[in-house]
Parts: structure tokens; sequence; C-alpha cells
């Protein structure tokens, strides 16, 4: 009887707690924690690099080399005790770990590794998705302003529960316009220059080879249970690595940025390609000089042959039409070579 009157007791325990419920809200634009930021879409953009780089000490004595410490990067030698990870905690600021190796070869308080004389060694340097690098995404603009969008939505426990709605429009503009996708950020240009700033003739770059993988996330959508928001975009390949061979993107890009500019947007927007106006300038008659091949000294002008006009085409690199709910991974193979070093 004691035991039955116990579970029953705890069974009304149980059925009067109060239910809590977990609300979050997204204005569009927001921030997530430790800064990383939206768009007014929702979208978020964030990078990871992974690169083996191998260098080479031409000297007759040992260099420490400087690194950032933005990357996480390992020395591919010994038992690979000499390291340095990055992580992002629960409030979204960035810590780093330092291996004890690395700091007991540490130079001036300074990160970095050594390079024996002639000694040629491989680094994986790299940003992982759990410290990526944030990549701000432009705003999408509407032919109808803000009229019409949902500026924060709420959820609780999940479940989108209210949202505000910009709902000041006039009496005109019933139908305003039409969405296409918009191109919402702009690339990262990188070269073995600006990769590997090193003065130090002695210290040279052989090669680099890596992946990078561009994230973009629907934040609202991905982080609740209700899945009802989709968008329509485009990207362009966040880092072009001006010297290096880029390859084997996943999924495959949907055109080169030329071909975006040129075509697709004005074919897909609907809206009429503004056609350049021929200027026809007359030159007044006047019996002051008369426009001959022979100069005033009486001497006879070579005519002049043209130089063939070719368009430019624009840059090539590529763009990715998307349409989604939660999140896309875009990833592409980046390698360089010089045997001959820098």
């Amino acid at each position: 009887m004691r035991r039955l009157l116990s579970i029953l007791l705890l069974f009304t325990l149980l059925i009067s707690v109060p239910s809590f419920s977990i609300a979050q809200d997204y204005t569009l634009p927001g921030e997530l924690s430790g800064g990383r930021s939206y768009n007014n879409i929702g979208l978020m953009g964030e990078i990871a690099i992974n690169l083996n780089v191998t260098l080479v000490n031409t000297a007759p004595y040992p260099k420490y080399v400087l690194v950032n410490p933005r990357y996480d990067f390992r020395v591919f030698r010994g038992n690979g005790s000499e390291y340095l990870y990055n992580y992002r905690t629960s409030t979204g600021e960035l810590q780093s770990v330092v291996s004890r190796e690395l700091l007991s070869k540490s130079l001036n308080y300074f990160v970095g590794f050594w390079l024996a004389p002639y000694e040629t060694v491989v680094v994986n340097f790299k940003i992982t998705m759990n410290s990526s690098y944030p990549v701000p995404l432009l705003d999408f603009n509407s032919s109808c302003g803000d009229m019409g969008r949902l500026t924060k939505l709420t959820y609780e426990n999940g479940t989108l529960v209210s949202a505000v709605l910009n709902n000041n429009g006039g009496l005109d503009k019933l139908v305003c316009g039409s969405i296409y996708p918009q191109l919402i950020n702009r690339p990262i240009f990188l070269s073995v220059r600006s990769m590997f700033p090193i003065l130090d003739r002695n210290i040279k770059v052989l090669r680099y080879n890596g992946v990078v993988d561009f994230r973009i996330t629907n934040v609202p959508n991905f982080y609740s249970n209700d899945k009802l928001f989709h968008v329509f975009f485009a990207v362009v390949q966040p880092v072009v690595f001006l010297d290096g061979r880029t390859y084997n993107y996943t999924p495959n890009y949907t055109m080169t940025y030329g071909e975006y500019l040129r075509r697709f947007v004005w074919n897909y927007s609907g809206i009429t390609k503004p056609q350049k106006k021929t200027i026809n300038v007359t030159m007044p008659e006047n019996n002051l000089f008369k426009l001959t091949d022979t100069l005033l000294s009486g001497l006879k002008v070579v005519s002049f042959r043209g130089v063939d006009e070719r368009p430019y085409n624009g840059p090539n690199f590529p763009v990715w039409v998307v349409f989604m709910g939660d999140r896309i991974d875009i990833t592409y193979r980046v390698s360089w070579n010089n045997n001959s070093g820098r």
C-alpha cells in the first residue's frame, strides 16, 4: 500500500510540473552568438580551408617561421606534436589550444616552427567549421523595397508562433516586381605573394594543395523544426586563387561570372537591357584647316593600321544559382606548384 501511494505521489508530481517553452527570436538581418551575422533573408556564410604547404629552408642555418594563428596548423614531422588548433565556444568566441611541444620551441613568445638547415617540411594549415571564417553576405534588394518582407520571426520549441511583416504599403504597387537570384557575396582574391609574404629569401614555398568548403546556412530554417522558408540567390566562388589551379567543384557551378552578368540576369529577371546610344559628332565646316594625310611641313603621313578590338568577356570564376531550404556546402580543390620556389 505504501509503495502504491509513493507511485501515485510521483505520478501526481510529474503531471503537475509546468511545461517550459524555449523561445527564440530571429531578426532579419541579425547575428548569432560570437558576432556571426546573417543577411536580411536569413543567410549566413562561412568558409573552411584545408591546405598542405611544402616549405624549404635553403640557408645553412636554422630558421624560425612565424604563422597566422587564425589557421590551425600542424607540422608533419616526428610524431606530429607541433600543433595549434582553434575552436568556437558555446558563446561563439574563438579559443586556441597550443601543444606543449610547440610552446617549448617557441621564440620571442611568438608561435611558429623551426626549419633546420636545408630542411623541407610539409605543414597543414586549416580552418575548420568549428572555427569557421565568416563571409559577410550582401542583403537582398527587392524592387518593392522592404514592403512585404518578414523582419522578425519568433519560434517556441522550434515551431514558428509569430512573425513581423512590413505592411507599410500605399494604394499603388499592388504587384511591384519579381525575384531573381541576386549575387550576395564578393570573392576574396589570394595570390602566392599575399598568402606567403615572406621577406626571407631563404624560406621558399614549393607547393600547396587542399580544399575549400563554402557553407551557406538559412539560419531561421536550419535551427528550427519548422522548415517553412526557402531562399533563391546566387554566389560566386568565395576564394579565388590567382596563381593556383581550381578543380573538382561539388556541386558543379551553374555558369561563369561573365555569363551571369551578360546573359542570365537580363533573361531571368525579364528586365530589358539598356542599349548603348551612339553619339553622332558632326564637324563644323570651315576653311581654316582641312583634314588631309599631309603635315604642314609637306611630309606625307603613313596611314595607321588599326588594332583589332577584342571584347572583354569579364572574369571567369564560377557562379552557383541556388534554391534551398536549410543549408548548402560548396567545395572545390586547389593546387599550386613551383619547384623553383616563390
